[in-house]
């Protein structure tokens, strides 16, 4: 069986630790977790049974295609227990703009990773984030390279992934600087998914994953993405993914 990430590299260790531990307690041949960019996840998605990590945004728009995805568990951030397995969308600025409220902006330069993600488009505008004060969006093509832009000042604005803010903020203490205008969501968490398989091989998968933290190897490997446990999930958890999308859609390309 392959693996497939499509959350950033940032969160790679983290994953590939999940993944490996996954095929130790199943006894299953399972390769280690490929970093992949979202223009592969189709193939991906109608090919050979895989386990994959993936943002809700893609999975509902593939899984509602008809596509095999079976969500299995998403993660609890160790950062923000108290929400489950969710996660919100952080609106950060660049570092002059500290002390300055969302309100006060005004033709402001806006950075997104894309129009198609959640946590980068869908789950802000779709919250209310007010489009209104900015006066440009550029499309980064990643959280990581809209971090970057914020850190050169070459932007004033970024919403980003909070679990995927805290994977790279193990690597870069830069981005602890960065004021926070606003936060949206929760939004639910972005899923392990099955692509392909069955019924047992997916029930045989989500036991492995939410008893991870049950012990200190599993838990070794949460920590990676400062992770504290897995949460078994269904579609129908998914349907807040849906809805943030249809009221995000007006303003979507």
């Amino acid at each position: 069986m392959r693996s497939h990430a499509f959350l950033g590299d940032a969160l790679l260790p983290y994953q590939a630790a999940v993944t490996a531990e996954v095929a130790a307690r199943t006894g299953r041949a399972i390769d280690a977790t490929r970093a992949c960019g979202l223009e592969e996840l189709e193939a991906v998605a109608a090919g050979e049974p895989a386990l994959v990590y993936l943002c809700g945004l893609p999975y509902t728009r593939l899984r509602d295609r008809g596509l095999p995805l079976e969500p299995l568990a998403a993660p609890v951030s160790a950062l923000d227990p108290e929400v489950g397995a969710c996660y919100r969308s952080v609106l950060l600025a660049r570092p002059g703009l500290a002390g300055t409220a969302l309100e006060d902006l005004a033709d402001a330069r806006l950075a997104i990773n894309g129009h198609d993600s959640m946590s980068g488009w869908v789950l802000p505008v779709g919250s209310g984030l007010p489009l209104e004060r900015f006066a440009a969006v550029e499309v980064t093509g990643a959280h990581r390279a809209s971090l970057d832009l914020l850190l050169a000042e070459g932007a004033d604005a970024a919403p980003i992934d909070s679990m995927l803010l805290a994977g790279e903020r193990i690597h870069d203490d830069r981005l602890d600087a960065l004021p926070v205008l606003a936060a949206y969501g929760p939004s639910p968490a972005p899923p392990v998914v099955l692509v392909g398989g069955d019924a047992a091989l997916a029930d045989e998968l989500r036991a492995a994953l939410i008893a991870l933290h049950e012990d200190a190897d599993g838990r070794a490997a949460l920590e990676r993405g400062r992770m504290l446990r897995l949460d078994p999930v269904a579609d129908a958890d998914y349907d807040l993914t849906r809805d943030c999308d249809r009221r995000a859609a007006p303003w979507t390309p």
